[in-house]
């Protein structure tokens, strides 16, 4: 089974005469996977310290602010991934068992391996964790329908992209015309999407309903749909690519001032829910709400065209190094996102033995990031050069293989 696309085009990356040409690299793509896997850690060192601070004071209102600016990230992540799936796939003919083999497997390692690690490396520390295989049973089954060891929910998303990524093709195939309207319409459901997550759903007791509505309603943060708007806008950047760069070249100014307002915008909501609808604890930062829709969309669009700077200058003299770091952090921001978690735990002991006010480990946010930042990135780099074992991390390292050598006969 196959999807094919036999439109006659031209232009580089589609099929010409019959004959596929590799598209070139989005070397843009990188700043932006650097710049979001550091905002993902960002989220979290400020959500362990926003914890440890008194309601209502200044330093829980800032750290929470600090957090919602941060809260981006998840979606920008399922924007590139969109982008960057339709960008290889959509003006090309390919096997759907084919592409289902290659994505799932390249997911799905990681998916168990990491799930198999997290649980092992919290019986190292978790007081309750029982070393029995009943327990690692459960822990392991249940780990992996609900991806509930730390942040594997994008990985189950992701599969669930993959799964359903054939059917978006066709659709938007067959659709063409109407692209915009299909831009619009999901933009609107997921706005409604987030309105009834922030309204309704979030406060729903889950135990009074059946068991599987109970758990749609307590995993909705790792089912596909909850970020449909995503997968469709990245689709649609991939697919129309040249005409949307060209644009937002021309208005980088105004794409910039509409951030500057939703920024605005995302202090005003924050203390809405705070002090107005009275939510308190992560309700008030929860990543699933309405304004972090436009919010999230309009900073993907900023760090995209920051990255189209970047690389327009990347290989000039000044700029060569710089290019290297980025270009490594983006390499390896799947590995980063996979190891941190356990990054995090070591750092947050580290932080600990500091004694002083609170006003102080405030101040020491920007060390604590940069060393989970930079010990994550080594760790995945390292572990993607071991052969085989570097699949846990999103990187295919295979034993080197040794040519036979020729005789002396052969060889004449």
């Amino acid at each position: 089974m196959s999807i094919p696309y036999t439109r006659f085009v031209t232009r580089v990356g589609r099929r010409k005469e019959g004959v596929y040409l590799k598209k070139p690299h989005l070397y843009e793509i990188d700043l932006m996977r650097a710049c979001i896997i550091l905002g993902v850690i960002c989220v979290h060192i400020l959500s362990g310290f926003n914890v440890t601070t008194s309601a209502n004071s200044g330093l829980n209102i800032a750290s929470g602010i600090l957090i919602m600016t941060f809260h981006f990230t998840r979606e920008a992540f399922m924007f590139i991934t969109g982008l960057v799936l339709f960008y290889t796939y959509y003006d090309r003919s390919f096997s759907v068992l084919s592409f289902w083999r290659k994505r799932l497997l390249l997911i799905a390692i990681p998916y168990v391996a990491w799930t198999t690690i997290y649980i092992l490396f919290e019986g190292t520390y978790l007081t309750k964790f029982q070393w029995t295989r009943s327990y690692l049973t459960h822990e392991f089954v249940g780990g992996l329908l609900t991806a509930n060891q730390f942040f594997m929910y994008f990985l189950l998303v992701s599969m669930q992209l993959y799964v359903l990524f054939p059917l978006m093709v066709r659709f938007m195939r067959r659709y063409e015309r109407f692209h915009l309207w299909i831009f619009a319409f999901s933009f609107a459901i997921e706005v409604g999407i987030m309105v009834w997550n922030q309204a309704s759903l979030q406060f729903i007791n889950i135990y009074q309903l059946p068991t599987w509505l109970g758990d749609l309603v307590r995993y909705r943060d790792r089912i596909i749909f909850t970020y449909e708007f995503w997968f469709v806008a990245g689709a649609l950047m991939a697919i129309h690519y040249t005409k949307i760069k060209v644009w937002a070249l021309g208005h980088t100014r105004m794409v910039v001032s509409v951030l500057c307002g939703f920024w605005l915008a995302l202090f005003g909501f924050y203390f809405l829910n705070r002090f107005v609808f009275d939510l308190v604890g992560q309700r008030v930062l929860d990543t699933l709400q309405p304004i972090m829709v436009p919010y999230s969309f309009v900073v993907a669009l900023v760090l995209w065209l920051i990255g189209l700077k970047w690389h327009s200058v990347s290989k000039e003299p000044n700029m060569r190094a710089l290019s290297k770091v980025i270009r490594f952090f983006g390499g390896v921001s799947f590995g980063i996102f996979l190891i941190h978690p356990i990054a995090l735990h070591f750092v947050d002991k580290l932080s600990q033995l500091v004694h002083g006010p609170l006003g102080v480990h405030f101040a020491l946010l920007p060390l604590w990031i940069a060393m989970t930042y930079v010990l994550s990135g080594l760790a995945a780099y390292c572990i993607g050069k071991i052969p085989y074992i570097g699949y846990i991390v999103g990187e295919k390292a295979n034993w080197p293989r040794v040519q036979k050598s020729r005789t002396v006969s052969n060889a004449v």
